[in-house]
């Protein structure tokens, strides 16, 4: 982590297990897609930026890799069955949100 004046730069490594189905919804809050877990670990890099103002944070930025992420946890590319286990998880993802 690194500060000076107002901005403030974060460099941090996330690092995880997909356990759960991890879900991404529309505009109007609908199911988009859902990706079931893998159970695989990941880890990626990080880059945050923030600036400050009256001790709040006015803008942030961030550079993360996904692309490496998704290729851990098998997402990138699909195998043919990944993809119809996506397709049950996004119907699961639905009827849970109903």
């Amino acid at each position: 982590m690194v500060a000076e004046g107002d901005l403030i730069v974060v460099h941090a490594t996330m690092s995880g297990r997909h356990t759960g189905p991890f879900v991404t919804y529309d505009l109007a809050g609908a199911v988009e897609s859902a990706m079931p877990p893998t159970g695989k670990q990941f880890s990626v890099a990080q880059t945050h930026w923030f600036r400050v103002a009256d001790g709040q944070v006015i803008d942030h930025w961030a550079n993360r890799d996904d692309l490496a992420m998704a290729r851990q946890l098998g997402w990138v590319p699909p195998s043919p069955l990944f993809l119809l286990r996506m397709a049950l998880a996004k119907r699961r993802a639905r009827r849970a949100s109903v």
